[in-house]
């Protein structure tokens, strides 16, 4: 019989390490003090060997509490080392970090490798904890991505004799492909980037995102036959409020008809939508109502973020996380509410290319095309190489 020590001292200080382990996670990852609850749901996790420290750490890096904080990858890499080194980084340690990072290797490979390193076990050992690793095939360098500059096409509506500069012709779309084709380019999706972001989930070489905004009948029976074709996906940004359960409930653009030269034209309806989601389309959300979302009061721009994301998500039973600004009006205060809302991010309607290593995912540049540009202009607009 093993006599002289004091279990419920031991098991005490045991949980006073694993405590201080997971503050240490918050502070430097999260940038504030643990909610109790959190705090003791990730201790008694830890205690009862649930998980290990890399899947603390993981997770951690990996929430919506700190992707939201749009780092870049000098900031990323100074919180790696003070979170899971405990020391400032070494100057040749970081500048080699931040090579491989800024050449395309996802943040999730990187944070294999500060998390399997013996720096990282031995801060684990000091806490009584099991350091644990990350299965390095789940976080490969993405040496798949050759450009890391590439377009996000925005549209609005595709119609065989368009009107208005919000529309383009089927042949400028099916022109458009072709092109997106001839250079190589394949479509992928907001979701497929947030996979790359933060799983290291590989992208095509050249990749782009075909986008358009309202949810117009359009997209199913012009588009979606011309996408078909290509073999091409993209995103369709819905204004929920005006999709119909079916063809006796179809709604018309009102929201628009006091804009001079936009035309009148039918919405999308559910069933249409469940197609292109089936066959790999994206919706996401241009709010419930489609008004100036920075004009309104703060409660109502929450329920446009969460009723349009409610609907969407009920009617494809896919995730809804992101937005495209009606008007392209917002401020800093409506962005305030996209982690409250469950939203991972928003999208402006120009700005040009975007650069997946210093993406922020708030404010989402896209290369606008409307009705007056010519099919010919499309690729140095978009700067397709």
């Amino acid at each position: 019989m093993i006599t002289g020590v004091n279990f419920s001292s031991l098991f005490a200080d045991t949980r006073t390490n694993v405590t201080e382990f997971v503050i240490r996670f918050y502070n430097y990852c999260l940038n504030r003090e643990p909610d109790q609850e959190g705090l003791n749901n990730w201790v008694e996790r830890l205690l009862a060997k649930k998980i290990t420290g890399a899947q603390t750490a993981e997770s951690f890096i990996f929430s919506p509490e700190f992707t939201a904080k749009q780092t870049d990858n000098k900031e990323f890499l100074n919180i790696l080392y003070r979170a899971f080194f405990n020391r400032e980084p070494d100057p040749a340690g970081f500048n080699n970090w931040l090579s491989l990072l800024n050449s395309g290797y996802s943040r999730h490979f990187i944070l294999a490798g500060f998390i399997n390193s013996d720096e990282f076990i031995r801060l684990c050992n000091s806490y009584g904890i099991k350091a644990g690793k990350i299965d390095p095939g789940a976080a490969l360098p993405v040496v798949q991505v050759s450009l890391t500059t590439f377009p996000i096409i925005a549209l609005h509506g595709v119609e065989p004799v368009p009107s208005g500069r919000y529309e383009i012709s089927n042949g400028a779309f099916d022109f458009l492909l072709g092109t997106l084709k001839s250079y190589g380019y394949q479509t992928i999706t907001l979701n497929d980037i947030l996979n790359y972001l933060d799983k290291g989930k590989a992208l095509p070489p050249k990749p782009v995102i075909i986008t358009s905004d309202d949810g117009y009948q359009n997209m199913y029976t012009n588009a979606f036959p011309i996408l078909k074709k290509y073999g091409y996906k993209m995103t369709i940004f819905l204004i929920t409020s005006i999709i119909g359960d079916k063809e006796q409930t179809r709604k018309m653009n009102e929201f628009d008809w006091n804009i001079s030269n936009i035309p009148h034209r039918p919405m999308l309806i559910w069933p249409e939508i469940k197609a292109m989601s089936k066959y790999g389309c994206e919706f996401q959300s241009h709010t419930w109502s489609h008004r100036i979302i920075r004009n309104i009061p703060i409660e109502d721009a929450k329920n446009e973020l969460l009723q349009s994301k409610y609907d969407i998500e009920t009617n494809t039973g896919k995730p809804c996380v992101f937005v495209s600004w009606p008007h392209d009006a917002f401020s800093d205060k409506v962005i305030a509410l996209l982690p409250l809302t469950g939203y991972r991010g928003a999208l402006r309607a120009g700005g040009g290319v975007i650069d997946i290593r210093n993406l922020n995912l708030y404010d989402i540049k896209r290369a606008p095309l409307t009705g007056e540009i010519p099919p010919e202009a499309y690729a140095g607009i978009l700067k397709l190489q």
